[in-house]
């Protein structure tokens, strides 16, 4: 079981990109084979701890935590009226119950606290520019030619240069139709390169020529535009102290598995070993 557990974590662990930076592999390998042990470790002590509270628990909660597996489940085979499937919902609720009491001294960062550090972090907390376009899109694909698009996108443009508004030209040429094209607000990096580019050189109520992308023919339209700024300590405070509250709460969190494994007697038994006891 506890191989199992250290197999979770390890893969859970592997996701942190940060573990890259140790380039040989051995080393690596073995630093994240003992954080996963010392993850597997905290998780037992934590169940068992949960498992030993003599409290009962809400009947409901078992029932909303039964359900809210079921959803996460569907069609898998699962007989969620099961006994084992209460224990274990129960043993959730238990676990959520316990960590949750070890981290309630955790305390929220102070608002001079939430402000020193925008002050001193405040060109990180930046707003991206954003735009508001619409477009007209000729696709090249299976169902389309390049000659096909191209004499598509050509004939959306002459109507335009003759005065039709876009939205109107949009309809009648566009492959994808709706809403006269309009792609609403948009944060810069969303669309790809090419596109990006061309709306940025226009000015509120331009359109562009015809440019290419690789999904086929444009022609795209700037309604409008902001540049990038910094956020106000208004629009921040919440991440900031969400981001200090979890982080007091970590510290208070390792305090207490730190507690709790001095009182605990750890050791590792083999897998043969514990099924045969």
């Amino acid at each position: 079981m506890l191989e199992e557990l250290i197999r979770q974590a390890a893969q859970w662990l592997g996701r942190d990109p940060s573990w890259q930076s140790i380039r040989d592999e051995a080393e690596r390998a073995k630093q994240m084979r003992a954080a996963a042990e010392q993850a597997a470790i905290e998780r037992v002590i934590v169940e068992q701890t949960a498992a030993r509270d003599p409290r009962p628990v809400n009947p409901r909660l078992i029932d909303q935590e039964i359900q809210r597996r079921k959803a996460q489940a569907p069609g898998r085979g699962v007989v969620f009226d099961d006994p084992q499937v209460r224990c274990l919902a129960e043993l959730q609720i238990r676990i959520q119950r316990t960590v949750q009491e070890m981290v309630a001294e955790a305390g929220k960062p102070a608002a001079a606290e939430i402000e020193a550090f925008y002050n001193q972090q405040r060109h990180n907390f930046r707003k991206p520019a954003t735009f508001h376009a619409a477009h007209i899109v000729k696709h090249v694909n299976e169902l389309q030619s390049e000659e096909q698009a191209e004499a598509g996108i050509q004939a959306a443009l002459a109507e335009l240069e003759r005065g039709e508004p876009f939205a109107e030209v949009a309809e009648r040429h566009s492959d994808c139709k709706g809403n006269g094209g309009d792609l609403r607000t948009f944060p810069a990096g969303h669309m790809v390169e090419e596109f990006e580019k061309a709306i940025d050189a226009l000015e509120p109520g331009q359109h562009t020529g015809i440019f290419t992308t690789a999904f086929g023919f444009h022609i795209a339209r700037l309604e409008s535009k902001t540049p990038l700024t910094l956020a106000s300590l208004e629009e921040v405070r919440g991440d900031i102290e969400r981001s200090f509250t979890l982080r007091n709460q970590h510290q208070v969190y390792q305090r207490a598995i730190a507690k709790l494994r001095a009182q605990a007697q750890i050791r590792f038994v083999p897998e043969a070993q514990a099924a045969t006891a």
